[in-house]
């Protein structure tokens, strides 16, 4: 391939495109055999972060839903000798299986055809996105006599991501779960004043963030959806924050904490425990768990960590 100077600049005229013009035997740098630096092969080559709408399907059936999602979409570079990876393919092939609908089955095609079509074994995507659900509130009813809840949307931080590797598929999900939490140390001192010294005392909480990922084996036809690991967090850590909210659901939720007095271990311990059922049960393989107690009394976190399954989140 002859050398080209490619910082000559293209001549000062108007541009107007001709198709005639544009041959396939256009100029690729890709196959330069010139490589600067190590022989190496490369563990992730790709592209982030691109904006791919998707339609949902959710738990319960019925429309999908519209989401505007963040992808990131590799491939190995398994050659030392390869230059690169043709780039633009992966944004194609991705689009082309999931513009439609969001499945399994087409993140599935998808990715083996990235890692077959670029000529490596491995292939992996990770989709981020804000996926919406009703919440209830704790108290409030409606005003039209049916006697239910008002409600309204609150919505969680998620990340799918799927793998390929050499010819088998793994997929993770990952859910953001915000919660309030009441100090038990504050808690009880509080109530050593009042009861002691007639004090005024309150028990310092917290927004707190529990970030759950599990992963799931497709072969044992196991689906892991959004609502199931919402509705786990919700069951054991009722203390979720509130997007309908007179005074008594305030109130409410002032009891709900004080029945529910957590540090960052004991959110994580009782979460491990549910999720624990769910590797009995051959839902899912894997799971991590970190809690973040974002502290009102210290200027720092409280974090918790736990891991279980059979070791591959480690």
């Amino acid at each position: 391939m002859p050398n080209i100077d490619y910082s000559k600049k293209m001549p000062d005229t108007i541009f107007s495109y001709d198709e005639d013009f544009y041959t396939d035997d256009l100029p690729d740098p890709q196959i330069d055999p010139v490589l600067p630096g190590a022989r190496v092969p490369l563990k992730k080559v790709g592209i982030a972060p691109v904006d791919l709408p998707v339609k949902l399907r959710s738990r319960s059936g019925g429309d999908d839903k519209l989401l505007q999602t963040e992808a990131s979409l590799y491939c190995s570079l398994d050659d030392p000798m390869a230059k690169g990876l043709n780039l633009s393919r992966l944004y194609l092939i991705m689009h082309e299986k999931i513009k439609d609908s969001l499945s399994l089955d087409g993140m599935e095609e998808a990715l083996k055809e990235l890692a077959v079509g670029q000529g490596v074994k491995n292939a992996y995507c990770k989709l981020r996105f804000k996926y919406p659900m009703y919440q209830e509130a704790l108290r409030t009813r409606k005003k039209d006599g049916s006697g239910d809840k008002q409600r309204g949307h609150i919505a969680y931080k998620t990340e799918l991501e799927g793998q390929y590797r050499d010819g088998a598929y793994r997929w993770f999900l990952t859910i953001d779960y915000v919660y309030s939490s009441t100090c038990p140390c504050s808690f009880e001192l509080a109530h050593d004043a009042r009861s002691k010294r007639n004090a005024a005392a309150n028990a310092h909480s917290q927004r707190s963030i529990l970030k759950v990922k599990v992963a799931f084996d497709r072969m044992l036809d196991n689906i892991v959806w959004i609502e199931d690991l919402v509705d786990l967090c919700r069951d054991n850590i009722p203390t979720e924050v509130q997007i309908v909210v007179k005074r008594r659901d305030e109130q409410a939720f002032a009891e709900l904490n004080g029945a529910n007095l957590l540090f960052s271990e004991d959110a994580v311990r009782i979460v491990h425990s549910a999720l624990d059922e769910w590797v009995d049960m051959g839902k899912i393989n894997d799971f991590s768990i970190v809690a973040s107690h974002e502290e009102s009394l210290h200027p720092w976190n409280a974090i918790a960590v736990s891991v279980g399954g059979y070791g591959v989140l480690e």
